[in-house]
């Protein structure tokens, strides 16, 4: 299986109003990636989670939100590592992941905490 989606996939980026709106609306889980420019980890991760989007599309949003550029999100809202992926649901993030994850990490991870059973969890 191929990790790697075309070089043209990317995620929607937001700055610090983006995240809240998104955070706001609990309609879906919601997946961010915390990246930076000059991280290469994050430059490999984000062709992983564009592939992955549309597998589940209709369970989960995705987004990005720079570090870097958008310095006014407040450090509580992001982890101090990156790449960081970030797993929230009703606006309440309920689980972190640091550093590269080939895309069967990310659907063994991503399965488990959609799943309706792990919905009291975290």
């Amino acid at each position: 299986m191929n990790d790697v989606a075309s070089p043209a996939a990317t995620l929607p980026e937001v700055d610090a109003a983006g995240l809240a709106a998104a955070l706001s609306d609990h309609a879906l889980p919601l997946l961010v990636e915390y990246m930076a420019d000059h991280c290469v980890w994050c430059q490999r991760l984000e062709p992983v989670l564009a592939a992955a989007q549309p597998k589940f599309d209709g369970r989960l949003r995705m987004l990005k939100v720079n570090v870097e550029r958008h310095p006014e999100v407040k450090p509580t809202d992001h982890p101090r590592a990156v790449p960081t992926i970030a797993l929230y649901r009703q606006g309440r993030m309920i689980m972190t992941k640091s550093g590269m994850i080939q895309r069967q990490q990310l659907d063994v991870f991503l399965n488990h905490w959609l799943d309706p059973a792990n919905d009291g969890l975290a």
